[in-house]
């Protein structure tokens, strides 16, 4: 859906909910195809393992279902991160948010789709770093492997086998790269 003027977050929040998935970018709405079948169970993975390590270190939020995050105003984009993990310090425990977030998430984890290319997806990853994201870790399906993109640092690919920390961003929290997929 094409609008003829540049939307605001605030605007598109109240839009959002009955338009289906989509996203704000640059003040524009852009439908998302809602995830497949294998998309939302490394999706819900994800979430369910980070979720497991927060219960029991009382970290923070762990949020799942396209959690709007605002990355960038005038013209402003807020993009739909498939898990994200912000610390009490970010966002303390019984802070009330109407809208979407506006502060950075110190880990977001995006799984790639089918239809999402790694030029999309990359594009993506620089918007949650300028907006303050520390890592964001991007879950392919297809290949099994994750991508960890930490700010300021070249991306590193992880293979099954191999274990995935996301200290000190979520302080503790490791686990093999195949649980994601399991």
């Amino acid at each position: 859906m094409r609008t003829s003027t540049l939307l605001r977050a605030e605007e598109f929040a109240r839009v959002a909910e009955v338009l289906g998935p989509c996203e704000l970018v640059n003040g524009e709405i852009i439908p998302m195809s809602p995830g497949g079948l294998r998309h939302s169970k490394v999706t819900a993975r994800a979430c369910f393992l980070l979720e497991v390590h927060n219960q029991a270190h009382r970290l923070g939020h762990v949020l799942a279902g396209e959690a709007g995050f605002i990355v960038r105003r005038e013209p402003d984009t807020v993009r739909g991160a498939d898990v994200a993990f912000i610390s009490y310090r970010r966002l303390p425990k019984d802070t009330q948010v109407t809208g979407f977030l506006d502060v950075p998430a110190e880990l977001i984890i995006e799984v790639l789709s089918d239809d999402t290319s790694w030029a999309e997806m990359e594009k993506k990853i620089g918007e949650y770093h300028a907006a303050g994201v520390d890592l964001v870790w991007v879950l392919d399906p297809r290949t099994l492997t994750l991508q960890i993109s930490a700010r300021g640092a070249s991306p590193v690919l992880l293979r099954e086998a191999d274990m995935a920390s996301a200290d000190p961003h979520m302080p503790g929290f490791s686990c093999r790269v195949a649980e994601f997929f399991e």
